[in-house]
């Protein structure tokens, strides 16, 4: 759940490596919070992923974690599920970046500790990407089909903003990032994950 996402439609191409030397205040970055760092738009690692400097914004996402793994208190269950978001960013980042080697341990600690304790359409996305990065299409295939499959929680459609106003969310929750994955298969992760249509910001 790359909650940052830009708009970008169907891509088909393997991404240009850019030029990471852009002017970026690290040390400032690394001091904001949670809520700044990791779900705000042009702050934290979010401008470096906007570069496409992957390898970069996981090693920062890495660094935020470690300087503050006391600010999360992982009996507060906000907390702990901003922890498992930043840290399944930070595994998106290196597999952007190509290291699924580092991204993949990441993916595999979340689902190993976080499945109990999360809803099953969250599980099913978690497998269908641990199915794609470990080359099991079928693994994939049948993680689509059962996120499909899954009954709408009460209430969806009467979910509000911050603001208190209604919004529209998709259900099933991340079923396009599958079918995308599915759809572009034999892409990179970078690739495959915008296998879809992602609508335009305001």
């Amino acid at each position: 759940m790359l909650t940052l996402f830009m708009t970008l439609a169907f891509a088909a191409s393997e991404p240009v490596p850019s030029d990471c030397s852009l002017d970026y205040d690290r040390e400032a970055e690394l001091a904001r919070d949670v809520v700044a760092f990791d779900q705000t738009e042009g702050q934290g690692w979010r401008p470096l992923y906007d570069a496409e400097c992957y390898i970069d914004a996981a090693e920062l996402l890495r660094d935020w974690q470690s300087q503050h793994e006391d600010d999360l208190d992982q009996t507060d269950p906000r907390d702990r599920s901003l922890a498992k978001i930043l840290l399944w960013h930070e595994a998106q980042m290196w597999a952007f970046g190509h290291r699924n080697d580092l991204a993949l341990p990441i993916f595999e600690k979340i689902d190993r500790e976080g499945r109990a304790a999360s809803g099953n359409a969250w599980n099913l996305y978690v497998d269908g990407t641990l199915a794609f990065l470990n080359r099991d299409k079928a693994a994939l295939e049948a993680a689509i089909a059962g996120l499909a499959k899954e009954p709408k929680p009460a209430g969806w459609d009467d979910a509000v903003g911050a603001d208190g106003q209604p919004i529209s969310l998709p259900w099933p929750q991340n079923l396009d990032v599958l079918e995308g994955l599915l759809r572009c298969w034999d892409k990179s992760y970078a690739v495959a994950y915008l296998c879809r249509d992602i609508p335009a910001r305001n």
